[in-house]
């Protein structure tokens, strides 16, 4: 008996949907060529395999034996063309560009689901200060990028408003000094430049006790108690408590998070990539058009 796939799958799909011409319309086919499959099928299996009446159609005993054999059949023969694709078709690079908090904190579920997603991509993970992300975006060195204070003359999707917060040790009084010791990221960091802008505008005097270009470099020297720093909302670990204005610390302001792709609507995969970071980062995140309600902790 020599049946083809073809022959299996229309089978199955009118066996599904109940009717030839609900198959066809599934399959793109004439009722007429989905009908004369079938029989062809039974013809070579040499049974009837549907029970044919006004309402559609039904599987005989021996119909539904064999259905189950050719759901086994056509779906080996896809699981083989899927592992085949993914194993021969050239692996497409993705460059993106993203800070090294967002890496650290919010990268590690998002490249689990794209490696679901798409097998066959690999992401090159480049992680700077905004402002350098933004100055190479425009020389075409990443396909995505996803940054805070995004130039005004790049393309780019506001996705989610992201808080500027004040953090110390959740057992630190570093607030308390009368000249409050800081950790910093490194000069080039925009945020570096607003909490001390904001410091010296409130009138607090400061003394910068650490720098590091790194998060984790910034949220060891926090969790030592010895000083205070700030974080976007969503990257503050739960070893750091938020400080406020009720610790005698300036309001800092909200900035939005900026997603860009110079590829999205050339580059299927590229744009596939962009839409999931959007889907990702947007789900439970503070809406660009509510205003936000910052919960404190105090001491």
């Amino acid at each position: 008996m020599k049946w083809s796939l073809d022959q299996l799958r229309t089978f199955i799909y009118v066996a599904d949907t109940g009717g030839f011409s609900r198959a066809g319309e599934r399959l793109f086919l004439a009722q007429s060529t989905v009908s004369w499959q079938v029989q062809q099928l039974e013809r070579q299996v040499g049974s009837p395999l549907l029970q044919r009446n006004p309402n559609g159609v039904t599987l005989t005993e021996k119909g539904m034996a064999f259905y189950l054999r050719a759901q086994k059949v056509v779906t080996a023969n896809d699981e083989a063309e899927l592992w085949l694709t993914q194993n021969t078709v050239d692996r497409q690079i993705i460059r993106f560009a993203t800070t090294d908090c967002y890496a650290s904190c919010l990268l590690p579920g998002l490249l689990e689901h794209w490696k679901c997603q798409f097998p066959n991509v690999q992401v090159t993970l480049d992680c700077s200060f905004s402002t350098g992300i933004w100055e190479r975006y425009k020389k075409g060195e990443f396909d995505i990028a996803l940054a805070q204070h995004c130039p005004s003359d790049i393309n780019a999707e506001p996705i989610r408003v992201e808080p500027l917060e004040w953090v110390c040790a959740r057992q630190s009084l570093a607030w308390q000094q009368s000249t409050v010791p800081v950790a910093l990221f490194e000069h080039g960091c925009p945020d570096r430049q607003i909490m001390l802008s904001a410091l010296k505008g409130a009138g607090r005097e400061y003394r910068v006790e650490f720098e590091t270009y790194s998060y984790g470099g910034l949220v060891a020297a926090v969790e030592s108690g010895a000083v205070v720093s700030a974080l976007p909302r969503s990257t503050i670990p739960s070893t750091l408590k938020r400080l406020d204005s009720q610790h005698r610390l300036p309001r800092l302001p909200s900035l939005n998070v900026n997603l860009a792709s110079p590829n999205k609507n050339s580059n299927a995969i590229c744009g596939q990539l962009y839409d999931a970071v959007m889907l990702y980062l947007a789900k439970g995140s503070p809406s660009l058009r509510k205003p936000l309600k910052v919960a404190t902790h105090s001491t």
